[in-house]
């Protein structure tokens, strides 16, 4: 690993989004932005790029690509739905759950083998049922990587099973990092999630977006760019309707791809760019992170920052409940301008 740089250690990162109550400044949240170009090389930044962060569910556009390759050589098919859903921290609605049902009949998966567990009732108004859970995507294609390897899918949450072995393989390539040598730590969804600095986090989202970076192989190439086609083409099961992910894909124009991850990151590829963005806190509201992104979007001169779909975005605001104006509003800070080139 090129830094063990952690969070809470050193100096502290700069504010990146303040919330406004009246005449209050109610809160503000400091974070670390990463910006790089072709070649991985850091073109800007604040804060410390190198502060080590854990990829959580920012990483499942590349646990795709492996699987896709994986699936290829077996003389599996995976249609850009599936692919997609693959990628996706996915909103739980009947869209999401329907290509997971399809993923299951097409390969013959058994969904009963997720450790991801169910989610809440009340997500997106749901039922609770299995595949409605946000990371079902990921972990069946989990279930057909180890289909498609010729090994027993269960324990496949195991640091030691064959999954995971090429999954830490493909990404670590996709990354430019040893994997294998990572701190790790278990997700959310109960399986392994690797922490890299925040610069290579970045370098990552810029080779989804560019896919014929030389330093991807040969090898990888073509799955990453039927990754990236399949989000540009279905931005919807990435996310959902008014998410960040799915919002930032809708204005990119078909050059922009975005995911974000638990505790603050988020991670964006747009046309000469990888962007990083992590907020120290981790976010809890789901509100500085999309805020601060599109800031950074708009100081580096992103065309995509300008895109109507991302108006819910720019700013956040807390609703009166009486129906009068907002009662707070989370607004970018002015240390965005040193982003400015």
């Amino acid at each position: 690993m090129e830094s063990r740089a952690v969070i809470g250690a050193g100096e502290a990162p700069p504010i990146l989004t303040v919330l406004h109550r009246g005449e209050v400044m109610e809160s503000a949240h400091r974070g670390d932005v990463a910006v790089v170009g072709a070649g991985g090389r850091l073109v800007s930044s604040l804060g410390n790029p190198e502060r080590l962060v854990t990829l959580r569910s920012a990483i499942k556009p590349f646990t795709a690509v492996a699987v896709l390759i994986a699936a290829t050589d077996a003389g599996m098919e995976m249609d850009d739905a599936s692919i997609a859903l693959s990628s996706a921290s996915h909103a739980g609605a009947d869209e999401h759950v329907a290509v997971a049902r399809a993923m299951v009949a097409a390969h013959g998966l058994d969904p009963e083998t997720l450790v991801h567990g169910r989610p809440s009732p009340l997500r997106a108004g749901g039922s609770g049922e299995l595949l409605q859970h946000m990371c079902s995507g990921q972990h069946l294609s989990l279930l057909l990587l180890a289909k498609a390897l010729g090994v027993d899918a269960h324990g496949y949450d195991d640091y030691a099973h064959p999954v995971q072995e090429r999954l830490r393989m493909v990404v670590g390539e996709l990354f430019s990092v040893d994997l294998g040598a990572a701190p790790w730590g278990y997700d959310g969804c109960a399986i392994p999630t690797y922490a890299v600095p925040l610069r290579t986090a970045a370098v990552g989202a810029y080779r989804w977006a560019h896919p014929t970076d030389p330093e991807v192989s040969d090898q990888m190439r073509g799955a990453l760019a039927r990754v990236r086609s399949a989000a540009i083409a279905h931005p919807r099961l990435i996310s959902g309707g008014g998410f960040l992910d799915t919002d930032l894909i809708r204005g990119g124009d078909g050059g922009v791809v975005s995911k974000q991850g638990a505790e603050g990151l988020c991670l964006v590829g747009a046309p000469g760019i990888g962007l990083a963005v992590k907020t120290e806190d981790g976010d809890g509201a789901a509100r500085s992170g999309r805020v601060a992104t599109v800031a950074a979007l708009a100081a580096v001169g992103a065309a995509v920052a300008n895109a109507p779909s991302l108006d819910l975005h720019r700013t956040v605001r807390l609703p009166d409940p009486r129906g009068g104006e907002p009662l707070a509003t989370l607004r970018p800070s002015a240390a965005f301008e040193a982003l400015r080139r």
